[in-house]
């Protein structure tokens, strides 16, 4: 029997976010112990060696994409012979990616002292980032396969190993730091559990897709006219997702090379409870995205425009509380988990609150987009989006610090990427785009309403956990019940009431009961 959307969507959903609360757990444990015991300096290059290799990895965006979207159909078809062509084909793209990764990760190694701004000795920050590239390179030698497991909608498969191997991960280096406070053995630690994390995945692939085995001897080829549009789609993902890695991932260099690398550690603080957050969102588009490329395959304009409504409700709702809680609630955080020395200014504060909501609140877009197959017609982009925050993050870093170059990325997705690509996908929904304006406005002002009625209540809450804890809930209440008081009539809240949390809700009932 073949399990529907829905089902599948939410067992991912239910497992992926215990996976990313315990994996979460565990690695704010490891971060405290990292940030106390090898001080902020030792943050920041390690931020700032992540953003690099996210920037080498230019060349792998748009092939996940891609391949993802181009399994969906050949799976909801159960052609084993197809999905077989298609990985063969990213098979050899991949090896062909860590290629080039090595190569370019290497070429960069003399002109490391040009980004690091920093005392520690040169030796070691090159055996650093060596060690970076290692585990970025690793990555690519199976994820041609494993990306089956994502496309099918049994992300839960990938939860687990997660578990497992993160946590495995995190253990054995928060041992190893307590004992020995060494970085390069933190590396090392971390480049072999990513490896056999890879091996793990490949061995669970081979047993869920038993014809995946012995791709070496699967002979077929995909038809020329087919690997033209593949290789086509490539191209035009590979332009949107190179401009949103120079625009999402190069703040902490420019930060190093402008500021100091420094502040890189003092900005990665304040980001890993962001990137925390967009982790658990993460998950949830992580577990939805296969079946949307399943019910967009459909070629349904209207069905697809009333799952978007739905969408962007159920995302407004994590951006508006988001960002709510985050604002009154990061300052007080910030001393109790590492002293008040790493406490920065509240400018950083609302700049980074509003990049987090600005991103959530497009995911709906970027969802479809891509689950709709429209790489083309956004392959420009990104490229002039990209080209505005490198300008902004010059003038404004220049002028503002840290603060400015987070408000560039924030500026530059605001004058470009955010009135235009709604407008491509209103074009595919055959819909006014003026609509999605119209409530995106709507939901920023509840945003900023419920922020600042919040942050009042807040003045009496209090210093400390206990004040922290209460910030936090009186700050999740208050947007809560603003976001639902704005969006209780409209269809959308009907559909979501009705077709999904209210049969959610009698199901579990139902089965307590019985019980």
């Amino acid at each position: 029997m073949i399990e529907s959307r829905t089902k599948k969507a939410s067992r991912n959903i239910i497992i992926g976010v215990l996976s990313k609360l315990l994996i979460m757990l565990f690695g704010f444990a490891t971060k405290t112990i990292f940030v106390r015991l090898l001080g902020v300096e030792y943050n920041g290059v390690s931020g700032l060696y992540t953003n690099i290799l996210a920037v080498l990895a230019l060349s792998e965006l748009g092939v996940g994409n891609v391949l993802n979207y181009s399994l969906y159909t050949a799976l909801r078809n159960q052609d084993e012979e197809k999905v077989k062509d298609l990985v063969s084909f990213f098979k050899k793209i991949y090896l062909g990616i860590a290629v080039a990764i090595s190569v370019l990760g290497l070429a960069l190694v003399p002109f490391l002292h040009f980004i690091i701004n920093s005392d520690l000795p040169v030796k070691d920050l090159i055996t650093y980032y060596l060690l970076y590239l290692a585990n970025s390179v690793v990555s690519y030698f199976v994820v041609y396969k494993t990306a089956v497991i994502s496309a099918d909608q049994n992300n839960y498969i990938s939860s687990i190993c997660d578990i497992v191997t993160t946590i495995l991960m995190y253990a054995v280096q928060i041992i190893f730091l307590l004992l020995y406070k060494s970085f390069l053995g933190y590396l090392i630690i971390q480049v072999s559990f990513t490896f056999i994390k890879n091996m793990t995945m490949n061995l669970m692939t081979n047993i869920k897709y038993p014809y995946l085995r012995r791709l070496n001897d699967f002979k077929r080829n995909l038809e020329k006219e087919e690997k033209n549009k593949l290789i086509t789609n490539i191209k035009s993902t590979f332009m949107y997702k190179v401009a949103a890695v120079i625009l999402n991932s190069t703040d902490n260099i420019l930060i190093s090379v402008i500021v100091g690398t420094v502040f890189v550690g003092y900005y990665s603080n304040y980001y890993l409870i962001i990137s925390y957050m967009s982790a658990f969102i993460a998950v949830f588009i992580t577990g939805i995205t296969a079946g949307l490329g399943n019910l967009n395959s459909e070629k349904n304009p209207e069905t697809s425009y009333r799952m978007f409504n739905i969408l962007c409700l159920i995302f407004s709702f994590i951006g508006i509380t988001g960002t709510c809680c985050f604002i009154n609630c990061i300052q007080q955080f910030i001393p109790i988990w590492i002293g008040s020395e790493h406490v920065m200014g509240f400018s950083w504060v609302i700049i980074i609150a509003l990049n987090f909501y600005l991103n959530t609140l497009m995911n709906p877009i970027w969802l479809f987009r891509e689950t709709m197959g429209l790489f083309k017609q956004v392959r420009y982009l990104m490229l002039i989006t990209a080209g505005l925050n490198i300008m902004f993050s010059l003038v404004f870093g220049l002028f503002f610090g840290v603060p400015g170059i987070i408000a560039a990325t924030f500026m530059a997705k605001l004058v470009s990427q955010y009135w235009y690509e709604p407008k491509v996908l209103f074009g595919k929904f055959k819909q006014r785009v003026s609509k999605f304006y119209a409530n995106q406005f709507k939901q920023f002002t509840v945003a900023i309403g419920s922020t600042c009625i919040s942050y009042y209540f807040c003045l009496f809450a209090g210093s400390g956990t206990v004040g922290m804890v209460l910030r936090l809930f009186i700050s999740a209440t208050i947007s809560a019940i603003c976001w639902y008081i704005l969006n209780r009539d409209t269809e959308s809240m009907k559909m979501l009431k009705d077709t999904y949390i209210l049969p959610t809700v009698s199901n579990v009932f139902r089965k307590v009961s019985k019980r």
